[in-house]
Parts: C-alpha cells; structure tokens; sequence
C-alpha cells in the first residue's frame, strides 16, 4: 500500500515538472510585443517636443514697434515653449454663418509665449490714440499677438490666445491694460504643430489710450 503511495507521489511530481518546463518554454518562445502608438511630441511630460530642432529665442529689453515707431510699451522679457491649449474648446455658434465650426481646442499643440510688459508712457509722453473723455490718463490699452519663424521663414501658426467668434482687439489675442510704470505678464497661445520653431517676433495689433472697439 505505500509502495501505490509512493509511486502516485512520484507520477504528480513528474507531471508537474513537465507542465512547468512547457509553461517556461512558450513564456520565452514569444516575440516581446511592441507598441504601434505614434509618439506626440506635445503630449509626453510638460507636454515639450521630446525632439525639437533647437531652443526658441527669447526675447528681452526692447520696446514693442507699433505702425512703424517705437512705442513706449517695454518688453522686459518674453520666453517661448511648446505646450497645448488648456482652456474649454471654443467653437462657434450654430446660427453663426462662418464655414470654421472649431475656434480653439482643448489640447491642442501650441507654442506657449510668455510676455512681461511695461508701460512707459507718461503725462509728459503720451500714448497714441489718446481718449476723448480724459486726455491726461496715463492708462494704456493693449492688444498683443506674434508670428513664429524657423530657419526657413515664417511658421505658419494662429494666435487663438482669447479665442473668440468676433474678431476684436480683445479677441484672438492677448490683451490688457496698464497705468504708468506698471507691469504685467500676459501669455500668447499660438497654435502650430511645427516642433521647429526658433524664434518669434511680438506683434501690437493696438496700443493707445482710447478703449478699443
């Protein structure tokens, strides 16, 4: 009766080495599987390029060129970066007769332009377009946006920055107002898919005492 013992003990042990030995043969036997998933450049961590041709020029110490002068709008620094629009997509309305039904989207690939700005107009130097109600305000209104270039030129990109369906100064770019000796920092989203960009050039599309229309 222990001789059955012992031989059934040994028949489960022999089993289960074979079974092991199969599993362990077809565990290595199969071909590792690779991702067919296209790489984002804009979607990896801090959503930047993971390959981007070279570093987008900053921008400092100058003053904006307005209708062809230099106006009194100082630069104190602008820097560039890739991204994507993290603001709720915009779209047009229904009754809207436009043939673009998406304005800005949620996520989509952007460079990112970050822009500190200082008004240097004053009483004794006034900014354009001065206002009829109060021409002694120091108080300057301005709307910003900017192109992007790599080594071949103008990139082409759209400034969804305050997406809007009307187009105004205060739309579909960055806008904001300063009293004398004030800063601020305001931020441009100009969307693009290019990973190429290399510099940019800042654009007032107004700049003037009088609220725009």
């Amino acid at each position: 009766m222990l001789s059955n013992r012992r031989v059934i003990v040994a028949v489960i042990l022999v089993a289960i080495v074979i079974v092991s030995a199969v599993v362990i043969y077809t565990s290595e036997s199969q071909p590792s599987k690779q991702s067919n998933i296209g790489t984002n450049p804009f979607t990896n961590s801090g959503h930047t390029p993971s390959n981007p041709s070279s570093p987008i020029q900053s921008v400092a110490n100058i003053y904006l060129q307005s209708q062809g002068n230099e106006s009194r709008i100082y630069v104190v620094s602008a820097n560039a970066s890739y991204g994507t629009y993290p603001y709720p997509t915009v779209t047009v309305p229904p009754n809207f007769n436009s043939g673009k039904k998406v304005i800005a989207e949620n996520g989509e690939p952007c460079v990112i332009i970050n822009v500190t700005l200082r008004n240097d107009y004053s009483a004794e130097y006034p900014a354009p377009n001065p206002s009829s109600l109060n021409n002694t305000t120091t108080e300057v209104y301005i709307s910003l946006t900017a192109q992007l270039f790599n080594s071949e030129g103008q990139v082409d990109s759209t400034d969804i920055t305050n997406a809007g369906y009307i187009a105004s100064a205060a739309t579909n770019s960055a806008f904001t107002s300063l009293n004398y000796g004030q800063s601020t920092t305001i931020t441009l989203y100009m969307a693009t898919s290019n990973t190429n960009v290399t510099s940019f050039q800042l654009i007032p599309r107004y700049i003037g005492a009088q609220v725009p229309t």
